[in-house]
């Protein structure tokens, strides 16, 4: 049986062949009911092999179908839910934001800072990234927010 899992891996890899060949069989086994003066019937011993590929490679591609329209409704239920959520960011996650701003080439090493002059303690900072690695940094994103928050300080300074 290890023949047949190498086979679908191969198949698994070249998807432009299995689309060929199931057209390719479509056309043989369809095409002399539909049009019997265009396409030649296939010979009798040839017939079980042309519909076995048929089935095997219309198979595989309407689960490589259904697996690629997944993927693309599931992110796009994804990214539909992250837009419809609330943008709003607490106060420390503005602080958080505005103090990664002073210097947005260089990650935060929540390790290294000292918490004594910080905004909060230790477990908010934690709290405030979490899912986060120790080291912090700004996505572009995360970066034109920031932007956004330092013009919004200085103006307020400003005033």
């Amino acid at each position: 049986m290890d023949w047949l899992a190498g086979i679908l891996k191969e198949l698994n890899i070249s998807r432009p062949l299995v689309a060929a060949i199931f057209a390719t069989a479509v056309v043989m086994h369809f095409g002399p009911i539909l049009s019997p003066g265009y396409v030649p019937r296939p010979p009798v011993e040839v017939a079980p092999y042309v519909f076995a590929s048929m089935v095997l490679t219309g198979s595989l591609l309407f689960f490589w179908g259904i697996a690629g329209l997944w993927s693309v409704t599931s992110s796009g239920a994804r990214s539909a839910v992250s837009a419809l959520r609330d943008t709003s960011l607490s106060e420390p996650e503005v602080a958080l934001l505005f103090f990664m701003a002073k210097d947005p080439t260089h990650p935060i090493d929540l390790d290294n800072i000292d918490y004594t002059r910080a905004l909060g303690t230790k477990l908010e900072f934690h709290h405030w990234t979490k899912q986060l690695e120790n080291m912090v940094y700004l996505t572009e994103k995360g970066k034109g927010r920031a932007l956004e928050i330092q013009r919004q300080v200085a103006k307020k300074n400003a005033a």
